[in-house]
């Protein structure tokens, strides 16, 4: 319904329906759908004007379903990806409460499924349940980096220079879904839209060490608990090459997983169009999810293609603007901002960008304040256009002065996990290592299945018949990155 004076766009300008009514229009001027249709999943037919005959009928509605499911599986990957996490830390590493928490005191390997996590960081990971633990306290140390998203993987806070606390650590506090009481004093506060809530700390070995000691530092400094209790028993488990298996599924379990999300969060945590896109293929909040043989090849199938589309949005992405610096194959893994909104709008194909590739949302990945926060690009091919390829042998010529206040690392990802490769070398290069600088300042990267002879340290391993890819990370990206005078070369293949 619309008022006098409405104004709609038009190809080139505004058009007042009132001003600009068009001819005459008759029964004889609309021009229905043909009764006979070619889909790609069949042939559709249609009798007396409209009526669909029986054997379409099927194909209709197993292709709604189909469809449904598909793009269910794609609204909801946020969801999924955290709820991969927090499942998979219960499940291989018996957590019990919210006190306990994962440290990777020795770094992360490729046996630990994260999506693009890190091996040059001490990464500290704790899972808050509001519902279980009501009002929840996290004291954060000082020189911590991290953040804290709700159970759509949404931003609540940062922990660190680019938090409430400024790097000086504090008691964060986080409030229930609907909570009503009084808010204490001498705590950064927040209110989450959900009961699950994920958090993640980044520290440097300069600062927690490693090994028993990481372990040690966090068990002293950072501690989650109850309000209502105060501090609790915790412990701190050392994940490093334990195995955990995070990433969401993808195939038809991924929809019981779904079911188990919106069974424990408010439904007012999810839009009611996708509810009730979840409700045609059978998730509903408070009833039992049981689809029959039929619906459950759907399921399977959906995820599949969700997936399918996934890898063609972050491997092939169609966004005119994906590339950093014009003419390289550097691709931003953020093409938005950290709600994903373009234009006003929502972009589905950026936050599947990110959530197929990466975890965690924060304003600090896209920081544009230099020597703050981080800013991650990623590249699938080399200069020439080609994928990755595990048998081939690459190099990366990295010129000098990379504009970072703190430091720079290059990390090698497996495309079908999105998490360090597993490989016969290292997964990454980085300045805090030791790689050999060229007489200029410039550093020469080398990838492929063994090491150049003298190359060792400045060499990443990649495994013959599978593809690989990259991520460059500035931490603390400075004017040069900011600006765009300082390029990044491609990879280029050594021919």
């Amino acid at each position: 319904m619309f008022s006098a004076g409405t104004a709609w766009a038009g190809t080139k300008e505004t058009v007042n329906i009132f001003e600009s009514p068009g001819k005459k229009q008759t029964n004889r001027d609309f021009k229905p759908a043909p009764s006979k249709i070619e889909t790609n999943f069949g042939t559709l037919e249609f009798t007396g004007g409209g009526f669909p005959v029986e054997g379409s009928v099927k194909k209709i509605y197993s292709e709604l379903d189909l469809q449904r499911a598909t793009q269910a599986y794609m609204d909801f990957m946020p969801s999924l990806s955290v709820y991969g996490i927090i499942k998979g830390q219960v499940r291989d590493f018996q957590f019990r409460t919210s006190s306990d928490f994962g440290v990777f005191a020795d770094f992360m390997e490729p046996s630990e499924l994260y999506l693009t996590g890190n091996d040059v960081s001490i990464y500290a990971v704790t899972s808050l349940d509001l519902k279980v633990d009501g009002p929840t306290v996290v004291e954060i140390p000082p020189g911590m980096l991290g953040t804290a998203n709700d159970s759509f993987f949404k931003f609540l806070c940062d922990f660190g220079p680019t938090g409430l606390d400024k790097g000086k650590g504090g008691k964060f506090l986080f409030l229930p879904p609907g909570y009503k009481g009084e808010e204490p004093d001498g705590y950064f506060v927040f209110h989450s839209p959900s009961y699950r809530i994920w958090g993640m700390m980044r520290g440097s070995p300069e600062i927690t060490g490693t090994g028993e000691k990481a372990l040690a530092w966090y068990k002293k400094y950072l501690k989650v608990y109850p309000l209502k209790t105060g501090p609790r028993e915790s412990r701190a488990i050392n994940m490093t090459g334990k195995g955990i298996n995070s990433l969401a599924p993808e195939d038809g379990s991924a929809f019981e997983m779904l079911n188990e999300i919106i069974q424990y969060e408010p439904s007012e945590l999810f839009g009611m169009e996708q509810l009730g896109r979840l409700a045609s293929l059978g998730i509903v909040k408070g009833k039992p999810f049981s689809p029959d043989a039929r619906m459950q090849r759907i399921l399977d199938q959906g995820a599949k293609q969700g997936t399918a589309m996934a890898r063609a949005i972050v491997y092939a992405s169609r966004d005119p603007e994906i590339h950093y610096w014009p003419g390289k194959h550097w691709e931003k893994m953020f093409n938005t901002d950290t709600e994903f909104m373009r234009d006003g709008t929502l972009d589905p194909d950026s936050r599947t960008l990110w959530m197929y590739s990466g975890i965690v949302v924060s304003p600090m990945l896209i920081s544009k304040a230099p020597g703050a926060g981080t800013s991650y690009l990623t590249s699938f091919r080399d200069a020439d256009g080609a994928y990755l390829d595990g048998a081939k042998n690459y190099k990366l010529h990295i010129s000098a002065e990379v504009p970072v206040k703190r430091f720079w690392a290059v990390t090698i990802y497996d495309p079908s996990t999105r998490s360090l490769l597993e490989n016969t070398g290292p997964n990454t290069i980085s300045s805090l290592g030791d790689p050999k600088v060229n007489s200029d300042g410039s550093v020469d990267v080398y990838f492929g299945p063994k090491a150049p002879k003298g190359k060792e340290s400045n060499w990443g391993g990649t495994v013959p018949g599978k593809g690989w890819f990259v991520v460059f990370r500035f931490y603390g990206p400075l004017e040069g990155y900011i600006e765009k005078t300082w390029v990044l070369n491609d990879i280029e293949l050594v021919k």
